[in-house]
């Protein structure tokens, strides 16, 4: 019985969600070299602290999206839809919230901890994320601008874990984090797409559900934006050639396009979120071994 309820607790973090935000800190901590002696233990502060947070984002989504509606009206999905654990009842969402509430508590808490290791601009950069986890569903998810905070932290994450390992910062750091928080998007805007229905009811203006029938013209704008970015990068010098190897799984991205594009019916919108995870997931993992490549060299 208790092992059944914690397998529920645990689907409910949606851990397989939370690699893209890892590895944006590890990209961001190996960026300007190899982590040097306790550094490592504030990596792993940084690790576990990110990790704290992404999991409160997914506790909290679900029970704001319980609470206002959605998750009664959009089809499951293994992408979309959310978990429906509130929905069917087998979790009480009081229980959820609380649950949200105390690991955003404990990534607070390790934020100040690496505060006092490292300085205010942490404190300053955890706030800024905490600040967005509250209230992307209540404000920037309503107003159009949740992918956008979406890119901006993963941004965050990135400049987080530079700053915690080296207490250091670079200008170009902000274009180096954007390609996690543009991978980010992607996986998120493609499984907007279907609950465009139900977001509409409920009041959230996703771009998706903005564009409508053209929403995969978004998603072919940031597939050519994230490309153009890293492309960019190898140019300037600000990573080094075998960074390239991060479009191998992007090649990919466009034949999803018009995959979602053409759906007609919700399977083939689920095997184009399939392709589209696994490509993204499979793009984060080669950017940050392309980072940590660099440190080895340097």
């Amino acid at each position: 019985m208790v092992l059944a309820k914690l397998n529920l607790y645990w689907r409910l973090l949606r851990p397989k969600t939370v690699l893209s935000t890892v590895l944006a800190a590890l990209g961001g901590a190996f960026y300007l070299g190899l982590p040097i002696g306790y550094n490592y233990i504030i990596l792993a502060l940084v690790i576990v602290g990110v990790t704290l947070a992404h999991f409160s984002v997914n506790v909290l989504n679900d029970y704001l999206d319980y609470r206002n509606g959605l998750d009664k009206i959009t089809p499951r999905t293994p992408f979309s839809g959310g978990t429906k654990l509130l929905v069917n009842g087998l979790l009480k969402p009081e229980r959820a919230l609380l649950l949200a509430l105390a690991l955003l508590t404990a990534a607070s808490i390790i934020g100040l901890i690496i505060t006092l290791l490292r300085g205010i601009l942490i404190l300053i950069l955890a706030f800024t994320g905490a600040l967005i986890i509250l209230t992307y569903n209540t404000l920037w998810v309503r107003i159009g601008l949740g992918e956008l905070m979406v890119l901006v932290k993963g941004i965050l994450v990135f400049l987080g874990g530079m700053y915690a390992v080296h207490s250091s910062l670079q200008p170009e750091a902000v274009i180096v984090g954007s390609v996690y928080g543009l991978v980010s998007v992607l996986i998120l805007y493609a499984n907007f797409i279907p609950d465009v229905e139900g977001d509409k009811t409920v009041g959230r203006r996703t771009i998706p559900s903005i564009l409508g029938g053209r929403a995969w013209l978004g998603y072919a704008l940031i597939i050519c934006v994230l490309v153009a970015l890293i492309v960019l990068q190898v140019i300037k010098g600000i990573l080094p050639y075998i960074s390239l190897i991060t479009l191998t799984p992007v090649v990919v991205l466009p034949w999803v396009a018009l995959k979602l594009k053409n759906a007609k019916e919700l399977k083939d919108l689920i095997e184009a979120l399939r392709f589209n995870a696994g490509a993204c997931r499979a793009a984060d993992i080669l950017y940050t071994l392309s980072i940590i490549a660099k440190a080895l060299v340097v």
